[in-house]
């Protein structure tokens, strides 16, 4: 799986600002909003690959979606009506982000983390390396996290689920991202927490990213920001997780419970 940062500049692109706050209206409402990008790197990218849209150019520029390709690139006409051959991907965001109304990832945030990489410039469909994908995955989670998990912000939309304080905690959760799990994994081991049972001894965790064993470290919220969002990923097997949907099942609505609630149990 690799990540690929497409760039959006609103000031020439035939996707206009309006068309991107309608998007956030769509995604609030439907969970279900999708389209279509141009990918330069066309031959490195696939269907299944994750994506991160900056805004380029004038005004306040930044990360303004985050998502899954699910697509194989594809030929079509040129957007910009010059005739170039061009490829596209189908597009499915997780996140979006109105960067002139509210907090952001900035271009300049990707800059002072990652300063080798020219952010602001290039084209649109290229891949990172699998070090700096990782790395940009995690500055991600821990700005979603802080930024919208206290309270509801206008500037920001889940497409996955209803987009509330509870949006990015589910996201992850249930949908974890590959990148991130096998470097939990390569870091962190894949045994259990709570009874030690260990995928390590029985899967081959190099696979993780094509069927097999999926999620096997789960995001639990906390009660307040944390500085590292590491912290809130932790590994445990299948029944132990069981154990913990009836917990919140019981005790608090079906809605997510800190991870402390289920580590009690082991005691």
């Amino acid at each position: 799986m690799s990540v690929v940062i497409l760039r959006w500049n609103p000031e020439i692109s035939s996707y206009g600002m309006n068309r991107f706050k309608n998007a956030i209206e769509e995604a609030r409402n439907t969970q279900n909003y999708m389209l279509n990008w141009s990918v330069w790197e066309h031959e490195k990218v696939h269907c299944g690959d994750r994506f991160f849209m900056l805004r380029v150019g004038k005004g306040k520029t930044g990360v303004v979606m985050s998502g899954r390709i699910v697509s194989d690139p594809y030929h079509d006409e040129d957007w910009s009506g010059k005739g170039r051959m061009t490829y596209y991907v189908n597009i499915q965001p997780d996140f979006l982000v109105d960067t002139e109304c509210g907090a952001h990832l900035s271009i300049r945030d990707l800059e002072k983390a990652f300063p080798r990489y020219v952010w602001k410039e290039g084209h649109s469909g290229m891949v990172l390396n699998d070090s700096l994908g990782t790395k940009l995955e995690w500055l991600w989670v821990n700005f979603l996290y802080n930024a919208f998990s206290a309270s509801a912000k206008k500037n920001f939309a889940s497409n996955l689920c209803e987009t509330n304080t509870e949006s990015v905690p589910k996201t992850y959760h249930y949908s974890m991202i590959v990148p991130l799990q096998l470097d939990l994994v390569k870091k962190r081991g894949a045994a259990c927490e709570i009874c030690g049972y260990d995928y390590e001894k029985v899967f081959d965790l190099a696979f993780l990213n094509y069927g097999g064993v999926q999620n096997i470290y789960y995001f639990f919220p906390s009660k307040r920001p944390v500085k590292n969002v590491r912290q809130n990923f932790h590994c445990i097997c299948a029944n132990c997780r069981n154990i913990y949907n009836d917990l919140r099942n019981d005790t608090n609505g079906g809605e997510l419970l800190p991870f402390e609630s289920l580590a009690k149990l082991k005691r």
